[in-house]
């Protein structure tokens, strides 16, 4: 009996061993830094989205002076041009802009400003109209330049459109509104707490459901 009981708590110890750092590292994201809650979640989904490591992700977001805008536009970027992300960080820290460093990198802008099935409203509609015109051929297009929040909000409307499933005309509309998108992801985050909450409420004995489609009726969805 003690030689079993000896044998369960080693086992429980080597979880510990393993579980723990896992769960230090969750709550470490981004430590340090002044951001809200949500800011960090929404960081937190990005570089997963971009498959970037934790620890990497982590020290870039100190470097940089915006972290919330900056390393999204920052990990985009890398992952579209295959340039590491400590040669894109030397760029952004010599003081150029990001529209300035894709055109270095090669970035199309149409790798950025996506096709909309409307308008998402000012200020990007702007460019949303851009981009429509020139998929459209008419003429030779007038270059499109975005503020730096501009290029992170069109990035981060789609990392939250894919991880949410929401319409990215939506995302913008909120930041248009004033929200971030750490505000924007935390309210997602909620509606699909309650959404899940409903389900398992109404169908308590159903398994999950087959063969419905994610993509009718929501518009153009993030695909970075």
């Amino acid at each position: 009996m003690k030689r079993i009981l000896a044998r369960l708590l080693l086992a429980a110890a080597t979880a510990a061993l393993v579980i723990s750092p896992v769960a230090a590292l969750d709550v470490d994201w981004f430590g340090g830094l002044r951001l809200s809650d949500g800011d960090r979640s929404y960081l937190s989904i990005t570089a997963a989205h971009f498959g970037s490591d934790h620890r990497e992700a982590n020290d870039l977001a100190h470097h940089l002076k915006r972290p919330g805008e900056d390393l999204p536009v920052l990990l985009f970027l890398a992952a579209e041009s295959g340039r590491s992300s400590r040669y894109i960080l030397d760029l952004r820290l010599s003081g150029l802009s990001w529209w300035e460093i894709r055109g270095r990198l090669g970035v199309a802008p149409e790798r950025i400003v996506v096709a909309l099935p409307r308008d998402p409203g000012p200020p990007y509609g702007k460019a949303w109209g851009h981009y429509r015109n020139h998929k459209k051929g008419a003429g030779a297009p007038r270059q499109m330049v975005l503020s730096d929040t501009e290029f992170s909000d069109w990035i981060g409307a789609r990392v939250v459109s894919r991880a949410f499933d929401v319409e990215i005309a939506v995302v913008l509309q909120a930041r248009a509104g004033g929200d971030s998108l750490g505000q924007v992801v935390v309210r997602q985050e909620k509606n699909r707490a309650a959404a899940k909450g409903a389900t398992r409420s109404e169908h308590p004995a159903s398994g999950p459901s087959k063969g419905k489609s994610r993509s009718g009726g929501r518009g153009a969805k993030g695909g970075l």
